[in-house]
């Protein structure tokens, strides 16, 4: 029985490998990257375009169609497009954002619609119970220690201590040169440097030295008082930052670091904290929207590069249960996840991994066994609507 043919519209690793699904089950695929799409100079609407690209495919004799491109625009226009193009067209499309899909659905019942990453979130946190032998073939390298959150004003120091020298050297002056006690002396000195200026000791019938010392104390101080007062307001304020970005040293056990709140790792740290798991997200972007809606859901949000192993180590990684790695980038997770574990060579590691090749290499290489490739897992589902459509 022939199989009528099946229209995919997109590029990425989901495209690839819908197509490649659809192949091994032995279907004619159309396959339209994203580009082919772009707004003509001629055109002067985004319909017009799609209506041109696709006015050689016969709509009307297809299985389905698939619009799986990584832009949630894209896909959004694609499906406006071909349901006006034809009320009857089934579409099966990929969205991040699901305010959108009921809406979709609704208006047309021909369309599904799949959040990839939702899809494959709960099988990253299932992998925290996976088992796995814990064999390294080599050491991991000695991590090289990287200095802490802290570090003292060296400025500030210098300040106060020259500001305790002004005070000892010109108190020890007017003891010795004005033969005064040396509380009186100290008492003198204090009462110059806070402007109080009680009248009961002065310089007025002094030696012209003496009255030089005397504007220098004044002098001196204030710029000293000015400076060691704006300098720790200045450290203060920053203290109150590095805390409102949620850098400071975690000291909780058995808890899961989560790095990347992007779109997989929205529904990763939901999954988790749903089962009751005790997080520590770390996210570059200050930015990002989901900051504070997971930190009123109890999660800690550091904000910092988890590339470095100053931002794992005080996010608690000797103490973790896992450390999950869902960024963007395989190079860059794979990179967190060897940091990590130079602290710990037993912590369970979850890597985010789209190169299904890569992931392979990682595991025969580098004795990380638990990488999975989102659209590796969404791939089926997307399949299985296929397979049920008549």
């Amino acid at each position: 029985m022939n199989k009528s043919p099946v229209l995919v519209i997109g590029t990425g690793h989901l495209a690839y490998r819908l197509k490649k699904l659809l192949n091994d089950h032995g279907y004619t695929i159309i396959h339209l990257a994203a580009n082919i799409f772009k707004l003509e100079e001629n055109e002067d609407s985004a319909l017009g375009t799609i209506a041109n690209v696709l006015k050689d495919v016969d709509l009307t004799n297809l299985s389905m169609t698939y619009i799986v491109d990584d832009q949630d625009e894209f896909n959004l226009e694609l499906i406006i497009a071909l349901i006006s193009l034809n009320q009857d067209i089934h579409i099966t499309a990929s969205l991040f954002n699901e305010n959108i899909a009921p809406h979709l659905q609704a208006a047309h019942p021909n369309i599904q619609v799949l959040n990839p990453a939702k899809i494959a979130a709960p099988i990253f946190v299932e992998a925290l119970s996976t088992p796995i032998k814990h064999f390294l073939r080599y050491a991991p390298a000695k991590r090289a220690e990287e200095s802490s959150n802290w570090h003292p004003d060296g400025l500030l120091s210098a300040l106060i201590i020259l500001f305790c020298a002004l005070i000892l050297g010109t108190a020890a002056y007017f003891h010795i040169f004005e033969h005064l006690s040396w509380l009186n002396a100290f008492y003198f000195v204090v009462v110059t440097i806070a402007t109080v200026g009680y009248g009961d000791i002065s310089l007025l019938n002094s030696v012209a030295l003496t009255k030089v010392v005397g504007i220098g104390l004044i002098l001196g101080s204030t710029f000293f008082i000015w400076m060691i007062f704006s300098l720790t307001v200045d450290s203060i304020i920053k203290k109150r930052v590095q805390l409102s970005l949620g850098r400071k040293r975690y000291s909780y056990k058995d808890h899961v670091i989560l790095c990347g709140l992007g779109r997989l790792g929205y529904f990763i740290a939901e999954e988790l904290l749903h089962r009751g798991e005790k997080i520590v997200i770390i996210e570059m972007d200050e930015n990002s929207p989901d900051i504070d809606y997971f930190r009123q859901r109890g999660a800690s949000v550091y904000i910092g590069n988890a590339r470095r192993l100053r931002v794992l180590q005080d996010a608690g990684v000797m103490r973790a249960k896992a450390v999950i790695s869902a960024i963007g980038n395989d190079y860059t997770n794979l990179e967190i996840g060897l940091n990590a574990r130079s602290f710990d060579p037993k912590l369970r590691l979850i890597l985010r991994i789209f190169d299904e090749s890569m992931s392979r290499k990682i595991k025969e290489n580098l004795d990380i066994h638990l990488t999975f490739s989102v659209t590796a897992i969404a791939d089926e589902k997307f399949f299985d609507i296929l397979k049920t459509t008549k």
